[in-house]
């Protein structure tokens, strides 16, 4: 049991429950215990955050967010607020979700995505963008690059099902207004499978780019790839 679950279950004065039968609550108790439940992980959260602002080692954040996540179980946590139906702004959703971006644990993060727009929770107010995900996309573009630019072939597997997987999420994603991160997802797809070799599924990402936003910067080599396609 995690600590914060310790401490709610000290709070409501639980027993095992191997020594009770439990009845089964009202509507009312199940209500509450959900606020109590979301107050304790909220104040647990507030304080990880707290303590994360006395380092200053970027590594060292790292493994306390690493640490944090299992420590009180916030994805556990996470997990019941969702298969209860749970509705209403969400400070800790939103920050387990961007610890898990930070810490490059893509396909949990990703699995978050959806929950978190159609919820449309609200991004923490030190974040410049109010968008989830161009917030994603912008620190998926980075990791992508990364690969790429330092030719980690061994990497490019797992990257790009990441890519798909958040392609097909916001298949249906309106970009009005955040036409560069939805130009920057589409792009650095069409980069990573040109690295693929991959000419045709790189020609449909860069096609989609530039239809997103004409700068996308992929301009150039679409119409390169373009005219391999026609010599095959």
């Amino acid at each position: 049991m995690s600590l914060v679950k310790q401490a709610l279950a000290k709070s409501k004065g639980e027993v095992p429950k191997s020594a009770v039968d439990a009845q089964a609550p009202s509507k009312v108790k199940r209500s509450n215990e959900k606020q109590t439940e979301y107050a304790f992980f909220k104040a647990a959260i507030s304080s990880d955050l707290a303590q994360l602002k006395t380092f200053t080692d970027i590594a060292d954040k790292a493994d306390y967010k690493s640490t944090a996540l299992e420590r009180n179980d916030y994805l556990g946590y996470i997990n019941q607020y969702r298969l209860s139906g749970g509705n209403h702004p969400n400070i800790v959703l939103s920050w387990v979700f961007i610890w898990l971006v930070d810490l490059k644990r893509w396909t949990q993060a990703i699995e978050l995505l959806p929950l978190l727009i159609e919820q449309q929770q609200p991004l923490p107010t030190r974040f410049n963008t109010k968008h989830w995900p161009t917030f994603l996309v912008d620190q998926l573009y980075d990791e992508v690059n990364w690969h790429l630019q330092n030719n980690k072939s061994d990497g490019y597997k797992d990257m790009a099902f990441c890519l798909y997987q958040v392609i097909h999420l916001l298949r249906r994603q309106d970009w009005a207004g955040q036409e560069i991160a939805g130009g920057k997802l589409y792009a650095i797809a069409c980069k990573l499978e040109v690295a693929r070799d991959n000419t045709g599924n790189a020609v449909l990402f860069g096609e989609q780019a530039q239809e997103i936003n004409k700068d996308a910067g992929v301009k150039t080599l679409v119409a390169k790839l373009q005219k391999k396609l026609q010599r095959q």
